[in-house]
């Protein structure tokens, strides 16, 4: 009996060691990737949590102009990465808008924009994908519906370039490193490179990618996905010498709206 037990035990011990060296190979996966969402989380909590703060203060008196600049102008000067706050009635008009440099946009009917209909309409935050702004440039918005009673009075709007929240938290990352980090949109722009140049290019699109087909397999492949890796060719980052990179990629999501952070390091 003694013998059997000790053939058992060792039978168990050679099948956990199979199965652990099947079930668990060794894997890469970067862990920069995970500390750029968690920034992001961190960041864009801090935001929300202002901004649903706001909502539901001015939703007990949306007619009270003055009071609601003075709370736009709160959120301007507590935020790090905002460019303009502004209070859009349920008809669309941006009513009051700080800092004072955006007055001259007040009165200004952005009904039409469709991140504005989705909050409208849903009556939840929504994160616009990248877009061009009345300001003239292009930029994203953070917004909240002001809700009293299921009734929408209004929202508050939070207009900010991506890439500069994504270059604060990714340039101290990739600093004298061998790899890179950029960011795309699930339809394909992108929102932060280390080269400049390439923010707001769309890879699906855009004629600097037309002559590399694998990069754009790889960016429908990162579209598609919430998380994987995969390789492509482009050009080495400030060179015009065509290089192979290895690439991993995690999705941050906001309110329904994914950004991939994508990772990559040349062959």
């Amino acid at each position: 009996m003694k013998a059997k037990k000790i053939l058992l035990l060792s039978l168990m011990a050679l099948a956990f060691c199979t199965c652990k060296k099947s079930s668990d190979p060794e894997t890469f996966f970067p862990a920069e990737i995970g500390k750029v969402t968690e920034s992001l989380t961190k960041s864009f909590d801090s935001l929300n949590l202002k901004m649903a703060a706001s909502a539901a203060t001015i939703s007990q008196n949306a007619t009270d102009t003055a009071a609601i600049r003075n709370n736009m102008l709160s959120l301007f000067n507590s935020s790090s990465f905002i460019l303009e706050f502004s209070f859009v009635t349920p008809q669309g008009i941006m009513q009051i808008i700080e800092p004072a440099i955006y007055h001259y946009l007040q009165g200004i009917n952005i009904s039409g924009q469709s991140h504005i209909i989705k909050a409208f309409q849903s009556k939840q935050p929504v994160l616009s994908e990248s877009f061009l702004a009345v300001e003239g440039y292009y930029a994203a918005v953070d917004i909240h519906p002001i809700v009293n009673n299921n009734q929408v009075l209004g929202g508050i709007t939070a207009l900010f370039f991506p890439h500069t929240i994504l270059g604060r938290i990714i340039t101290p990352l990739v600093k004298n490193q061998p790899f890179e980090i950029w960011v795309m949109e699930k339809s394909g722009k992108v929102l932060y490179d280390q080269d400049s140049l390439e923010i707001g290019r769309n890879v699906f699109t855009d004629t600097l990618y037309s002559s590399f087909p694998e990069l754009i397999t790889a960016a429908h492949l990162i579209d598609s996905l919430k998380t994987g890796e995969t390789y492509y060719s482009f050009y080495q980052t400030g060179t015009s010498i065509k290089v192979v990179k290895k690439t991993y990629w995690s999705t941050y999501e906001l309110f329904g709206t994914e950004w991939k952070i994508i990772w990559v390091k040349p062959e």
